[in-house]
């Protein structure tokens, strides 16, 4: 029967190896039959039954096996050609390495696996004989050193420390079956000797011991017996080995690493001997050379166990206050890279941790460095002083025995100087952490009259200000009694209140604000509150109204009135499309205040302007008169100047925002739900708009945060960009206010045409108006009224573009152009919206910029076979936010819950076909507030429609109850809807 065995054995190319057989033992015979070798890949292709100790040894067989080293070390195709081209120095460098190192772990598998019998067979015989069978010895080996020491020499021999006696090599015939670590075969039992090479052993094999001459005796004694007593048990004769219980130190040593790089070395000393951490001696020797005999030396070894357990415990101490082991003994802090400076982190963190390692008794040694760094004791008292617009700034700067101006070390923090030169030529690091908590502090503040001084409106810098205004300015607002003016014709939510309460404390403490709120959440009618809290508390009566007012849809209306109190009057400017809207809002929540439009083509261009506006609360004008007129706006002084969709300033090399920089006025406001619509250049220029310098320049903006934030990631810069603006710019979401919001909001959206746009219209409009007369003076009155809903319904397709009637029209639409930017503000902030229209070729026109501008979308019309699906994709695709429904197609049936926006693109005959449309949004299982915006052409025909359901409740009636709008209408208040 097969036995499995493993064989030592001398291959001619690789040396010593063993190698696993399966052998068949005859009784009858003094040798024993190999069968086979075993492959070790793949055992179980022998139907051997291995044990699991067995087949762990074969795995680490494997790694002696040809195949192993060939795919290890082999760019040859085949085994024999590596054998073949087989380079010595590679050979004994990387291959007999690999080697020895897995036949030692062999040999420790084979002394804990006994039933597997171990062979030697030599070279020179073809059998293996059952005597070559050997054994291991069942412990690891330590060498033992023998020295004689006389006035003769040094004699020296070398054994092995064994359990029974020290064992002798000398005439044995060793055999070295591996080098290193070394292992020998000695008369059929084999030595495990590790951490030895067999260099040592081999002069003892012929002979018992080596004569050291005496003029070579010092040197001997210096190097290898010291070497030896540290590493080796040692007999010695003739000289002393003491052993010392000395308890260690630690010192840690600034210094210089070979890349000049500063490092912390880690030191540790036992009585005179100082060792460095990384040293793996676990003992330590000092020798001492006396002459204390006439013609004898005396040598005296003392031998100093190693506390690994101790200096392991330093090591960990320093690991633990933030340090890594960088390079054997060098220490670094554990957030430097291989290659950073570490000077100004090192010296900061002796500083930090000088206490600990103080009670540690762990000094810091400074010896080898050009300049010597301070660390020691030193404070830092700081205190802001409320002033009337300021603060001034009081820092006390103590190190050790010194006081640093605090002008000095404000230059050092505001340039990001970390070193600081004591008299004493010392150098103090400024700690981390006074950059991070009085940088921008110092950074703002102002050098004036030997004192430091910080604007109060920057006050967010400060952790505590000094007087209590100056804490948080969005909670104490909404705490203050602040009462909404009585004739205001709004209940105000209570998001809205907070709002209003906001911009009254910006306005008593001479602050400007952003009012960033989202669209939709009333940032107009907010603004309309103060504006009216103000004038009236400074002499506006609160029942003051305009005088009634003739309705012409077709023209401009100009609103007559007297600002009556002691204020200047305020200037908005907004696009052009949204000045009909903001007066709509007067009309609605503020009556009692005079608005003038400063717009047109009519309009005054004098440096006399302010002989007209002073008689008004409010002018409204655009962007685009502000920076045709500016050489006339300029002359005047305005108590509120207010930008609504301020991000029109966005750019500050733009000629509007030079225009707006020149109004001269008291305060200022900006209203916009796109605070930062591409870069954070955008929120500089319009917070440096209502506060001036807050931010500082534009260079050092971009510096100080743009690259920072926006290229880095800098958490701690927008931290601080936070906190600045934090105080004067007001933002809420929907979704953060959802709670107080109405069921539904609903908003008139004025917009504009365009002067081609204009132009066709007025010459259609005319055609209509001169065909419908000549048509009621000949034809009948069905006849006259079917000519008036035709042209009614092309004066309402022009109004939304003029190519739904003219598809050679090249011109643009104001109305189009609106709809298309708000559809992009909603996009961008994540919403969806249902936009509905009478007429199919709008909403084609949309279509056509969303499929050019890659904006997903879906779309319902009468002619949409797959209804259902199309609705599940709106519903369920996230990046799907828009939604072109026909009214007549999608006004009923539909459930749409996932859009929180509707946009009703003209007005449709019956309001009550608007809100079922409205509704598909709007209806149970809808968890967010729904904003419905309609959008109207001023000067069209759809804003007559509205004014006249504002203004006859007849009409109204009869737009809720017909399709009809004429049906029962007679022929002077048809005619009027054309004049």
């Amino acid at each position: 029967m097969d036995k499995f065995i493993v064989v030592l054995t001398k291959n001619r190319h690789l040396g010593m190896l063993a190698v696993p057989y399966l052998a068949e033992d005859l009784a009858d015979s003094s040798s024993l039959t190999l069968n086979e070798k075993v492959n070790t890949e793949n055992p179980v292709c022998h139907g051997y039954d291995f044990s699991a100790k067995e087949l762990d040894l074969l795995k680490t067989l494997n790694k002696l096996s040809d195949r192993y080293l060939f795919r290890l070390f082999s760019k040859d195709d085949s085994i024999k050609a590596f054998y073949d081209n087989l380079d010595q120095n590679n050979f004994e460098k990387f291959i007999r390495p690999h080697i020895e190192k897995y036949m030692s772990v062999c040999f420790d598998k084979l002394a804990k696996c006994p039933q597997v019998p171990i062979y030697f067979k030599d070279s020179g015989y073809s059998n293996l004989y059952k005597s070559d069978v050997i054994s291991i010895y069942e412990k690891d080996v330590e060498p033992v050193f023998y020295f004689d020491l006389t006035g003769d020499g040094l004699d020296y021999s070398l054994k092995l420390k064994l359990a029974k006696g020290d064992l002798a090599l000398t005439h044995k015939k060793p055999i070295i079956i591996t080098h290193s670590p070394c292992t020998l075969l000695i008369r059929e039992k084999l030595y495990r000797i590790p951490g030895t090479d067999s260099k040592k052993f081999l002069p003892f094999f012929e002979k018992k011991h080596i004569k050291v001459a005496w003029r070579s005796v010092p040197k001997y004694m210096d190097t290898f017996v010291t070497n030896a007593i540290k590493n080796h048990h040692v007999v010695a004769s003739g000289f002393t080995i003491n052993e010392d219980d000395t308890r260690p130190t630690a010192s840690l040593w600034l210094e210089r690493d070979i890349t000049h790089l500063t490092v912390l070395v880690l030191k540790f000393k036992y009585a005179q001997k100082e060792y460095l951490a990384n040293s793996h001696s676990g003992v330590a020797v000092q020798l001492n050379h006396q002459n204390n005999k006439p013609g004898y030396d005396n040598y005296v070894f003392t031998k100093y166990q190693r506390d690994i357990t101790w200096e392991n415990s330093i090591v960990n101490l320093l690991t633990s206050l933030g340090l890594k082991q960088r390079s054997g003994a060098q220490f670094v802090p554990y957030e430097e890279s291989e290659t950073a400076e570490t000077t100004v982190s090192i010296v900061s963190w002796l500083q930090e941790n000088r206490n600990t390692l103080h009670k540690k008794g762990v000094p810091v040694i400074q010896k080898k460095l050009d300049s010597k760094y301070f660390i020691g004791d030193f404070s830092c008292h700081f205190e802001s002083v409320k002033k009337s617009d300021w603060f001034d700034l009081q820092m006390r700067v103590k190190v050790g025995e010194f006081e640093i101006p605090f002008m000095k070390l404000r230059k050092c923090i505001i340039n990001g100087i970390n070193e600081y030169h004591l008299p004493n030529e010392q150098i103090f690091i400024i700690p981390q952490e006074w950059f991070t908590k009085y940088g921008d502090i110092l950074t703002y503040a102002e050098e004036k009259d030997g004192k430091i001084r910080l604007s109060r409106m920057r006050y967010g810098l400060l952790d505590h200000p000094t007087d209590q205004k100056y804490t948080d300015i969005k909670s104490i607002s909404s705490q203050s009694d602040i009462p909404v003016p009585a004739s205001l014709n709004a209940t105000l939510r209570s998001y809205q209140l907070q709002g209003y309460k906001w911009m009254h404390y910006l306005h008593e403490n001479n602050f400007g604000g952003i009012l960033a709120d989202d669209m939709g959440l009333g940032k107009t009618l907010q603004t309309i509150t103060l504006l009216l809290k103000i004038y009236e508390r400074h002499g506006l009566k609160p029942n003051e109204t305009r005088p009634p007012q003739q309705i012409n849809l077709f023209e401009p209306s100009t609103i007559e009135g007297f600002n009556t109190s002691a204020l200047p009057t305020s200037l908005i400017a907004m696009p052009t499309s949204l000045i009909h809207n903001w007066l709509s809002e007067f009309k609605k929540f503020a009556p009692s205040l005079k608005v003038y439009i400063y717009t047109g083509a009519n309009r005054l261009k004098s440096k006399e302007i302010g002989r007209i506006i002073r008689h008004y609360h409010v002018v409204l004008t655009s962007y685009g008169i502000v920076r045709n007129d500016i050489e006339y706006l300029q002359h005047y002084k305005f108590h509120y100047f207010i930008l609504d969709e301020s991000q029109y300033i966005k750019n500050p090399g733009s000629k509007i925002y030079q225009a707006i920089t020149q109004i001269n006025c008291h305060k200022k406001i900006a209203l916009t739900g796109t605070p930062i619509e591409n870069a954070l250049t955008d929120l500089w220029a319009q917070m440096n708009f209502v506060n001036k310098g807050l931010l500082g320049g534009l260079s050092f903006f971009k510096r100080q945060f743009v690259t920072p934030i926006s290229k880095a990631n800098s958490e701690e810069q927008e931290e601080k960009l936070q906190r600045l603006i934090s105080p004067f710019i007001l933002r809420r979401t929907k979704d953060k206010v959802a709670t107080e919001l109405p069921p539904i909001s609903e908003q008139v959206v004025y917009c504009d045409m365009t002067k081609e746009q204009k132009k066709i219209y007025e010459s259609e409009k005319s055609g209509i108006r001169n065909e419908l007369l000549k048509t009621f003076e000949n034809q009948s009155t069905d006849k006259s009224t079917f000519l008036a809903l035709q042209g009614l319904t092309r004066l309402r397709q022009m109004a939304n573009h003029p190519r739904l009637v003219d598809a050679e029209y090249k011109g643009e639409s104001g109305k189009f152009n609106l709809i298309i930017n708000n559809l992009k503000s909603i996009v961008q902030e994540k919403h969806k919206v249902l936009v509905f229209s009478s007429f199919v070729k709008d909403l084609e026109l949309i279509e056509e910029v969303l499929l050019k501008q890659k904006i997903n979308y879906s779309k319902l019309t009468g002619s949409t076979k797959n209804r259902q699906q199309v609705v599940d994709y709106f519903e369920k695709t996230n990046d799907c936010r828009i939604f072109l429904i026909s009214l007549k197609a999608g006004g009923v049936g539909l459930n749409l819950i996932s859009a929180d926006y509707v946009f009703m693109l003209n007005p449709w005959w019956n309001p009550a076909a608007e809100a079922q449309a409205i509704n598909r949004a709007h209806r149970i299982g809808q968890t967010k507030s729904v904003f419905v915006y309609r959008f109207i052409s001023t000067g069209s025909i759809e804003e007559k429609i509205k004014k006249m359901q504002e203004h006859k409740s007849e009409l109204a009636d009869t737009f809720i109850n017909s399709n009809n709008p004429f049906k029962n209408l007679d022929e002077t208040e048809i005619k009027a809807l054309f004049l």
